[in-house]
């Protein structure tokens, strides 16, 4: 024993060492410390690759962004590619199409595409004109007794 170390009776306490008994056996406190250096040699150990195990889960989670990032570029061009192929079908704008052709499914596009194609067939066909436009019909009625009855009073004949 060293002049400076004072002998420590061991407890069980601390978990130090399951082989020491407390009130059996008297240690150093060099021998503690070399106790509890072995212990957290083992403990680090244990846990030697958490800093690699943690980098590979951090580039795992950028896989897996990159991953969800290009599948959902993908849908958006493939529904870009069905609109324009439906729109080209039925003869819709560019315009029109990016305006009015908002389904998410073929079917939905297709019926879409359809009705708009369709009215604007319709508004080619009917021009735009106003039915009865500038014309002016007359009933009978208290207005044209009204009248008759001015062209009396003022002599005024048809």
């Amino acid at each position: 024993m060293a002049e400076n170390e004072a002998p420590i009776e061991a407890t069980n306490t601390e978990g130090v060492n399951a082989e020491l008994k407390t009130g059996e056996t008297i240690i150093t406190q060099s021998e503690v410390d070399r106790i509890v250096k072995e212990r957290v040699a083992r403990e680090r150990a244990k846990y030697a690759d958490y800093d690699e195990l943690k980098a590979k889960a951090d580039g795992a989670k950028t896989v897996e962004q990159k991953l969800a990032d290009l599948e959902g570029k993908y849908s958006a061009a493939e529904a870009r590619a069905i609109r324009s192929d439906i729109a080209a079908k039925h003869g819709i704008s560019a315009e029109d199409r990016d305006l009015f052709l908002t389904g998410t499914d073929e079917a939905t596009l297709t019926a879409q595409a359809e009705r708009l194609a369709a009215r604007e067939a319709d508004r080619k066909k009917n021009g735009n004109v106003a039915p009865k436009e500038g014309t002016t019909t007359t009933t009978g009625g208290p207005s044209k007794d009204m009248r008759e009855f001015t062209r009396t009073l003022f002599g005024q004949t048809d």
